[in-house]
């Protein structure tokens, strides 16, 4: 019996991330072309976040118009990330499968590539911005009762599925120019090619959720600390002061507190959230990247293998199982 469609619990999903992390310094060491599209994004999401958080400090330093400003380029660079993410995740797809090819690839291949499937990457943003809605939905939902439970639990998985679904499309898309029906076509007709040693991986959401699992510790240790200076700054910047905690908590103020000041910036804290979205929105773009290849090479290795160089055919499979060990090592340590 296959494992497929196996959703990995925390544990394993964090080995994953570490040994595609590994792995994938391996593939762009052939070519470092391959991290430009990494590159772009990552520079793109750290650009609308910083955007954001800037909107809201300019606005409260009484710079509203600035502020606001900032802010609606901060939403209309959210909304054009799906695209732009989705254009990048592409040319980076084309560059990973001409490496594998023994093919040097020059800047600019990826995104001339692109040029030719416009449509398909524009459709693709479209539906990957209905799914992360639908994601949003999900996590948010409201309600207790059974009939919102289920909804929940539909909806994140629909959305897991289209993740899926995403990262096999954008090298169909790539590679062979497939159309988005096509391609979905193909990737049903797939499971019938897939190498008997990988048909356990084949639909494995490969370290689905641990971006937000390696950064959630991150975020907790950040927010103590923007606690504690903003405590420590208390109303030295007037616009940022948020008031004596003595007054907020009133009633429940604690004893010990006595006749003392305790005023409260929250500056340290906004600092801290943009901090956290920061490190959150690249570390995002990392885990996208790392599955961006290995997806395209998981595509190359089921329907392009004859045209794999053979200096690395003997390590992908190992590679793609997401495994320490070669094939021949692992059958021999079993007997």
């Amino acid at each position: 019996m296959t494992k497929e469609f196996r959703k990995p619990g925390p544990g394993e999903r964090f080995q994953q991330i570490g040994y595609l992390l590994k792995n994938t310094v391996t593939i762009i060491g052939r070519d470092t072309d391959i991290v430009g599209p990494f590159l772009r994004t990552a520079i793109y999401a750290a650009v609308m976040v910083t955007t954001f958080f800037g909107g809201i400090a300019a606005i409260t330093l009484g710079a509203g118009g600035t502020g606001t400003l900032l802010l609606l380029a901060a939403f209309a660079l959210f909304v054009y990330k799906y695209f732009y993410y989705t254009r990048q995740d592409m040319a980076q797809s084309w560059l990973v499968a001409e490496t594998v090819r023994g093919r040097d690839a020059v800047p600019g291949d990826g995104r001339k590539r692109v040029l030719g499937v416009k449509s398909q990457a524009r459709i693709l943003g479209w539906v990957s911005m209905g799914f992360a809605f639908i994601s949003s939905r999900a996590a948010n939902g409201e309600g207790g009762g059974l009939s919102a439970m289920v909804s929940r639990v539909l909806l994140s998985a629909l959305s897991e599925v289209w993740d899926l679904a995403k990262h096999f499309l954008t090298p169909a898309v790539a590679i062979d120019e497939c159309g988005l029906r096509d391609g979905v076509e193909r990737m049903k007709s797939l499971k019938n090619s897939v190498p008997e040693t990988l048909v356990g991986v084949f639909g494995i959401d490969i370290a689905g959720g641990a971006a937000g699992m390696l950064i959630a510790p991150v975020y907790v240790v950040l927010v103590m600390i923007a606690i504690a200076l903003g405590f420590a700054v208390g109303d030295a910047i007037p616009a940022f002061y948020a008031g004596d905690m003595r007054d907020m908590l009133g009633a429940s103020t604690p004893s010990w507190l006595g006749g003392s000041a305790l005023s409260f910036s929250w500056l340290p804290l906004l600092i801290a959230l943009w901090l956290s979205k920061l490190l959150g929105a690249i570390l995002a773009r990392v885990v996208g990247s790392a599955k961006t290849i290995y997806f395209t090479l998981f595509y190359m290795r089921i329907t392009h293998s004859d045209e794999i160089a053979p200096d690395i055919r003997k390590e992908l499979d190992t590679y793609l199982r997401i495994e320490s060990k070669p094939a021949a090592e692992n059958t021999a340590t079993q007997a």
